[in-house]
């Protein structure tokens, strides 16, 4: 393109005031590059672009023996921030790149390299976008970390690191890049004030599904900063955070504040708590449950862990979903009213119907060092056999996990009461009900009319049955406590059916080896990390 049509096309958004007649001197302009000593290409096709100013970008190009200036574009006499001027700087660029380059030929290359990115491992796809860029980059996490790993020829990592420290790059990202009041954060020029660059860098922001993990720094270490690699950077950018997520490099933003879940299972200085959930932009919950998530389906724990936080974040306050020792939990941020409620258990239900999961609940609880307790309850309630259906509360197992611990099955029949014994004899024998009266009469919190209504009797033979159990047996069934041993009892007995045990079996008179029990024990405690 002629330079004159050049300016013309930039006089359409900027403002250039030209120190040259374009009909004298009007070279044909196939690049645009930012000039730096030292890095001078002295191509008569280039346009050189000098940041004499904060206000004003030089113009000029190579005529055989000198530089030839052509004029000055102003970026903005309203441009009061940084920010500003280098956006203006960007549009810059991009609007000589557009005019300059064909876009059809870079889109094939950037094809090509999401193409290879698919079954790349990621060192071959980011020197692959090296390439592309002709100029190393840098990897920064959102905490500011410098994650080095470019690898272009004659530039090693410490110079690409010594580069990004100078100029405070990862400190400028942490005050301008991702944030909350700034969730529109876009390629940028940053100025480079060092004699390591060749003039200005290029930042992309690197973002998988929407969610910001980090960005990508192009170092202007080998070609000065120029108008095809501001056209490339962004979606090289994309490609490159595909790529760090698939060959997990890199944690989403998301997943980073998950791991919170794991810093609260593993350590112990609740101190740093607040500050911790703080830096991730997350509350440190004080009511809560932990969830212990189990695939039933056979997904993996990276789909399960999606899913559930694409299904649970909707409906509650707070949630992180993460992965700890091969399994799936999640801690939601949850009142104790709400945890009462019908419509808790009513949305985990359906959460369970469309992630094809169970979920064991934890005992609520508000403070957050007692998630590790809240773990090993969840855990231990897993194992268990006496539960049913995809969402289980562990409090609905205190009586099973009490009666698991006491990891001595053998001798757990001893203390059926001896008046639920009497009446499953006396039923063998008889041909009558009184054991499921008397089952139905407890679970109905001894309600007469509602144990009637449930049983399909008149209250009248309910009451006849009730007088004649208490004959049998001696048990006075309107004592609380009577009641309460009773039904303790028909706890134990459907855990031991649960776990194999048949009650016509003769009771042992001994427990099992010192050495064997030690062992079961052993299983249930809690890992220390």
């Amino acid at each position: 393109m002629q330079l004159k049509t050049l300016v013309h096309r930039l006089n359409q958004s900027f403002t250039v005031h030209l120190t040259v007649d374009l009909q004298q001197h009007n070279p044909e302009i196939r690049r645009a590059q930012f000039i730096s000593s030292g890095f001078l290409s002295q191509s008569p096709k280039c346009l050189y672009l000098d940041t004499t100013g904060n206000q004003f970008v030089t113009l000029s190009y190579w005529d055989g023996e000198q530089l030839q200036p052509v004029g000055t574009v102003a970026l903005g006499a309203q441009l009061t921030t940084t920010i500003a001027i280098q956006n203006q700087l960007l549009k810059l660029l991009l609007q000589l790149g557009k005019a300059l380059t064909w876009t059809v030929t870079l889109q094939t290359a950037i094809n090509t390299l999401a193409i290879n990115a698919i079954t790349a491992d990621f060192d071959t796809t980011l020197k692959d976008a090296t390439d592309l860029l002709e100029n190393p980059v840098a990897i920064i996490d959102l905490n500011g970390q410098i994650l080095s790993r470019s690898h272009t020829t004659n530039i090693n990592s410490p110079s690409i690191h010594a580069a990004v420290e100078t100029n405070k790059v990862a400190r400028w990202l942490l005050d301008h890049g991702f944030a909350p009041e700034n969730p529109n954060f876009l390629t940028q020029v940053y100025m480079a004030k060092d004699n390591l660059s060749a003039g200005p860098m290029l930042i992309t922001p690197l973002a998988t599904a929407g969610e910001p993990i980090g960005y990508l720094v192009m170092t202007a270490l080998k070609t000065p900063l120029n108008d095809v690699q501001a056209l490339l950077i962004n979606q090289i950018g994309q490609v490159i955070a595909g790529s760090l997520v698939k060959n997990q490099l890199m944690s989403t933003a998301e997943s980073q504040r998950d791991q919170l879940l794991n810093m609260l299972l593993t350590e112990r200085q609740s101190a740093t708590f607040a500050a911790q959930f703080a830096e991730q932009h997350a509350t440190l919950p004080t009511a809560m449950v932990l969830v212990k998530c189990e695939p039933l389906t056979g997904q993996s724990l990276v789909i399960l862990q999606q899913r559930l936080q694409y299904l649970l974040t909707p409906h509650f306050q707070q949630v992180l979903v993460s992965t700890f020792k091969q399994r799936c939990y999640a801690l939601i941020s949850l009142t104790l009213p709400a945890y009462n409620g019908a419509a808790f258990k009513a949305t985990l239900t359906q959460i369970t119907q469309h992630a094809d999961c169970r979920l064991i609940v934890s005992q609520h609880y508000v403070n957050p060092e007692d998630t590790v307790a809240a773990y090993t309850v969840c855990n231990r309630t897993a194992r268990l056999k006496t539960f049913r259906g995809r969402v289980v509360f562990c409090e609905d197992q205190f009586y099973n996990l009490a009666l698991d611990r006491v990891n001595h099955v053998e001798i757990l029949p001893f203390f059926i009461n001896p008046a639920l014994r009497e009446l499953l004899a006396y039923d063998a024998h008889n041909k009558t009900d009184l054991v499921a009266t008397l089952d139905g009469y407890l679970q109905a919190t001894c309600n007469l009319s509602q144990t009637a209504k449930n049983l399909y009797v008149h209250p009248n033979t309910l009451r006849n049955r009730l007088k004649h159990i208490s004959t049998i047996t001696g048990c006075d069934l309107r004592d609380a406590e009577t009641c309460f041993k009773l039904a303790s009892s028909f706890k134990l007995q459907r855990f031991l059916v649960a776990n194999n045990y048949s009650p016509s079996s003769t009771l042992p008179t001994s427990d099992p080896q010192p050495q064997n029990r030690r062992a079961d024990e052993a299983q249930f405690e809690q890992p220390r990390s």
